[in-house]
């Protein structure tokens, strides 16, 4: 028995000195400008989420739906809630890099409403139902008086990927579309798109 502990702890001690000299190399951490352009791979990034967004913006704001939504509402701001986008790409993709950033400048423009996102508004209604318990009377909120949204904000995302017969050439094209639609109607006020393409040459 003493002599199985005796390996067992030579064991451990010999792992132990051995660990370092086979642990990873000091790695360098580097801070950058976060609009920096840092393509590691061919896949989207967040660069690509950031084009995406500025494009959609661009368009969003400065197409005339929005001139004639106010004429047919006399005025009225669009109120704007974020639905799903599909992905139908090969790579995984976090829509919210480019939609968060699209609620964000539509919202900040100060030409639309914008609404909580279906699952963050559970959070709003336990925290009313609550008050209805534990807030004083004139700091109470009344429930049931949400702000409806009049669009949703949908879309989807599409990629071609083509490889040279050497495979030493990849080229990876992304097309991204969001349109917004009248909750009621069905009917789409607003399409958009943007394309984005990259050659991957390895020697």
């Amino acid at each position: 028995m003493n002599l199985v502990r005796t390996i067992v702890t030579m064991s451990c001690l010999s792992a132990g000195l051995l660990a370092p000299s086979c642990g990873p190399p000091n790695r360098e951490i580097t801070r950058v400008n976060p609009e920096a352009v840092t393509d590691v791979d061919y896949r989207f990034n967040d660069t690509d989420a950031h084009q995406v967004c500025q494009g959609m913006v661009n368009d969003a704001l400065f197409r005339n739906w929005l001139d004639t939504w106010l004429q047919e509402h006399a005025g009225k701001r669009p109120t704007i809630i974020v639905g799903g986008i599909q992905n139908n790409t090969q790579d995984y993709i976090n829509t919210k890099l480019f939609t968060g950033s699209f609620e964000r400048e539509m919202l900040n423009s100060g030409k639309v409403r914008v609404v909580e996102m279906r699952d963050q508004r559970g959070e709003l209604r336990d925290e009313r139902l609550q008050g209805q318990e534990w807030n004083s009377p004139e700091t109470r909120k009344i429930m049931k008086n949400e702000r409806g949204a009049d669009l949703m904000l949908m879309g989807d995302i599409n990629d071609v990927k083509q490889r040279s017969p050497d495979g030493r050439t990849l080229v990876n094209f992304y097309q991204v579309n969001l349109h917004l639609a009248d909750i009621e109607t069905n009917e789409k006020v607003w399409q958009g798109n943007v394309e984005i393409k990259k050659v991957v040459r390895n020697p």
